[in-house]
């Protein structure tokens, strides 16, 4: 990461980590500016064309005042157990407001059906398909006197009931398309809410009236009874009547007869007289006489007025009995005798208290039933109206103006929290601070879209750097490559460029990389390196395209492959096919067999197993080459042994190494290093042979397991390595053959071809890798347009490790940072060094090229 940050700080570029700043949100709200436009555009079309063209409707409002006044049934609450509060009783009123059974009140009431009938029949025919016949006869005019639920429903969607706060106010509105109509209705629903609510209070002051009644009649036959018992304890006291019991002087008819009072004051006065002459006088005395005399005609007297006063309680006490045979709700009067019998305890206080009681709580009620039944019909003003519905001058919806101010507002603050929802569900690479975190590389340049080589709809690149949209004599664009910077940024740029051949892909397709290959092209040919671009994309040949060129079926690294692998080694010169064209089409098909070559001095033996080197014979060799001399000469064996091994091998004909070992002179181990050494040395002189002939006899060869020391080396490396050395001539002719100059000597194109080659096979690989190899030769930039690899990842990843280096195409707002980042991992794995990444269709001054 330091060298990330060292590159970033060399090309003025800003650190991966800083602070983000309103110009970021700006730039995404730039960059995504269409959908900001489409969503605004759609939003205050559509708002604009509904609020101009759907029907007005027209609201009508009626307020109305709703008072908790206590009435007569709230007063009685203690009697009839009624627990209300304020809320509850409003809350209440509000469901009662918007009740159906009232609904339905008013619509029979204001004959609503034709409306309701008119906008059904108006909904349907304004429907985009025409309205069924069964549809039509739901909407049609029942009997008046019966009210549909979808009436009532209808009803109810087209009012509002809207308690103002803090407020004993209610507005009740009604909406409808005629401001006449809905003035009606208003006013009609509160008048006939007061008319209801005024019915219920009727009906509630009856049934208190009718509970009072019922109370006051049991309270009647309770009082009476309360009086009968009373005047039946007084008639029997009275018509037992003794002086000794004084507490008959304390009933009030007694009390309160001034006779009886006068008599008793008198006969009291006498008593005490008598009693304080007893001792004076004796009991025979006249005054003693005389007073006892008087004594006995005061208590006849006052004898004779309590019978009279018994009388009258008999004859009340008579009409109780009267009255209570008539009435059978009259409780049994002997109950109450038997108590006073039964309970001589009790006196006649009791009695009263309990009289004066019930004949005080029956003139309560008795006042109540008149109050209730004086007021109960008189209409309670607890609900009355405020202010009446009057037809409006302008519909309450739609509101344009409001309607086209809200989707303004709706349209830019959602369009924007849409922008930034797309930016936020976009895990696209958008910068190259995103790349660098990726790959862990430096990007290497960044490259606009030319839009006005799109405007012309022509994509023809050149190399002699005229400005872009002017046409040549041909008629072709040329193209101003700006990525001349992106070449002195390459690591080989720091060494010069020989030999060097690059890869360019990109993680999926789509991405731009053939035109980055092309751009990087036409700026290494312009800045004097000989450059090649192999067409390697199997799947999407568009190389020559973008030179303007004709696809040529004869002509393509697939058709010098097909034809390559088509050749027949027999025999010839290798003037024509040199050593590496043999070793290298015998390892392609796999032959086994001897391959003899020869010239005017020597001739040297091949021996192939299944395409691999096997074994070297040259009888020509001098003594002083020979393996026995090599062994002679590092002191494996002494003369003594070489010359016996040699007069066995003149006899038997075995090989030398055989006969060693089996002598028991060298072991395997010591044998190995000289033989190595002499295939070695046979393979450069073989080489270095640019005259002579050829001749492949096909076939199995014989090991000659137990005879022939074989150690299976790989000699692939050093065949190689003087292939490329003494070059090859059947192959690079083949492979030049289908090359293609433009513009100059400086670039050339190798297109892919139609040859019938399977991209994913053995063949073509190694085919692949020889071209290469021979291109490098011929030029300093060998610049291939790879697959996708995350698409084509067979065909890729074997040729990556043929590569210099690779360069990593990422296009802006296209590709994913995952994808990037398996696209990074896959070209680590093969050990193939990335270069560098370089962002394509990216933001350049005041335009994003999308």
């Amino acid at each position: 990461m330091n060298q990330n940050n060292e590159f970033n700080n060399t090309f003025g570029r800003k650190p991966l980590n800083r602070e983000v700043h309103l110009t970021d949100y700006l730039k995404i709200i730039r960059k995504h500016i269409w959908i900001l436009v489409i969503f605004f555009t759609v939003v205050v079309s559509v708002v604009t064309y509904l609020s101009f063209t759907v029907t007005p409707v027209y609201k009508a409002t009626t307020q109305i005042i709703i008072d908790n006044k206590k009435s007569f049934m709230e007063e009685m609450a203690d009697v009839m157990r009624i627990d209300a509060t304020d809320k509850e009783y409003y809350q209440t009123q509000y469901k009662l407001l918007a009740s159906r059974s009232l609904a339905k009140q008013v619509i029979q009431e204001n004959e609503l059906r034709e409306v309701f009938y008119r906008d059904a029949l108006e909904k349907i025919g304004s429907s985009e398909t025409a309205p069924d016949e069964n549809d039509m006869e739901s909407y049609l005019p029942l009997s008046d006197a019966e009210v549909t639920s979808e009436m009532i429903d209808w009803y109810l969607r087209n009012l509002m009931i809207e308690p103002i706060r803090e407020t004993h106010l209610v507005n009740i509105s009604f909406s409808n398309k005629s401001p006449e109509t809905s003035a009606r209705v208003a006013n009609a629903h509160a008048h006939a809410f007061i008319e209801r609510s005024s019915q219920i209070q009727r009906m509630s002051s009856q049934q208190a009236l009718d509970w009072l009644k019922s109370q006051i009649q049991g309270q009647k036959f309770k009082v009476g009874d309360s009086q009968k018992a009373a005047f039946q304890y007084k008639y029997e006291k009275l018509r037992s009547f003794s002086f000794d019991d004084e507490s008959i002087f304390l009933f009030p008819e007694i009390k309160e007869n001034n006779v009886i009072g006068e008599l008793y004051k008198q006969l009291c006065i006498l008593k005490e007289s008598v009693l304080a002459n007893t001792k004076k006088y004796g009991p025979n005395h006249p005054r003693m006489i005389e007073a006892n005399a008087s004594i006995k005609g005061l208590e006849q007297e006052i004898i004779e007025e309590v019978k009279k006063v018994c009388s009258s309680i008999k004859r009340e006490l008579d009409s109780i009995i009267a009255f209570e045979s008539t009435n059978p709700k009259m409780q049994d009067i002997q109950e109450q005798m038997s108590l006073v019998k039964a309970g001589g305890a009790i006196n006649y206080d009791i009695l009263h208290l309990e009289a004066m009681s019930d004949q005080a709580i029956y003139d309560i009620l008795i006042n109540q039933a008149k109050e209730i039944n004086l007021t109960g019909n008189m209409k309670k003003d607890t609900i009355r109206v405020v202010d009446k519905a009057e037809a409006p001058l302008f519909p309450s919806k739609p509101r344009k103006k409001l309607n086209v101010l809200l989707s303004v507002v709706v349209g830019l603050t959602f369009g924007t929290g849409l922008v930034f929802f797309r930016e936020y569900m976009d895990n696209t690479v958008k910068t190259q601070e995103e790349i660098v975190r990726c790959t862990s590389m430096p990007v290497l340049g960044m490259v606009p879209y030319m839009k006005s080589l799109k405007k012309e709809g022509v994509l023809a690149l050149s190399g002699n750097g005229k400005p872009p949209g002017r046409k040549n004599q041909k008629g072709s664009y040329y193209y101003r490559s700006n990525s001349d910077c992106i070449i002195n940024r390459l690591p080989f740029m720091q060494t010069g460029m020989r030999g060097q051949a690059m890869m360019v892909g990109s993680a999926t397709p789509g991405e731009g990389k053939t035109t980055v290959l092309a751009k990087l092209a036409v700026s290494m040919a312009k800045g004097g390196l000989r450059v090649i671009m192999v067409d390697a994309d199997v799947y999407n040949t568009s190389l020559s395209n973008l030179f303007g060129l004709k696809d040529n079926e004869n002509a393509g690294m697939s058709n010098a492959m097909e034809k390559i692998r088509s050749w027949q080694i027999q025999d010839g010169s290798l003037c024509n096919c040199s050593l590496d064209d043999l070793f290298s089409l015998i390892a392609l098909k796999k032959f086994s067999g001897e391959l003899t070559i020869s010239n005017e001095l020597q001739k040297i033996t091949t021996i192939f197993e299944n395409g691999n080197l096997f074994h070297i014979d040259n009888v020509d060799t001098p003594f002083a080459n020979r393996l026995g001399t090599m062994l002679l000469r590092g002191g494996f064996i002494n003369e003594t042994q070489l010359k016996d091994a040699m007069e066995r091998n003149q006899r038997t004909k075995l090989p030398l190494g055989y006969i060693l070992i089996n002598a028991g002179y060298i072991n395997q181990g010591q044998l190995k290093g000289p033989i190595k050494l002499q295939i070695e040395e046979h393979l450069q002189k073989l080489f270095s042979w640019k005259e002579g002939t050829y001749s492949f006899k096909p076939g199995s060869i014989e090991t000659y397991e137990d005879k022939r020391v074989f150690f299976q080396e790989d000699f692939t490396p050093v065949i190689n390595r003087l292939g490329r050395l003494g070059g090859s001539r059947l192959l690079e002719r083949e492979i030049l053959s289908n090359v293609t100059t433009l513009n100059g000597s400086n670039i050339s194109l190798l297109r892919f071809g139609t040859g019938e080659i399977f991209p994913e096979g053995r063949t073509y690989f190694q085919l692949f890798e020889k071209f290469l190899n021979l291109l490098k030769q011929r030029y300093d930039v060998v610049l291939v347009d790879t697959p996708p690899l995350l698409n084509a990842t067979g065909s890729v990843t074997p040729l990556l490790p043929l590569a210099d280096g690779v360069i990593l195409v990422a296009k802006s707002g296209h590709v994913t940072v995952d994808e990037v980042d398996q696209a990074a991992a896959i070209i680590k794995e093969t050990k193939t060094k990335l270069l560098g990444t370089i962002m394509n269709y990216t933001e350049t001054g005041a335009y994003y090229y999308r």
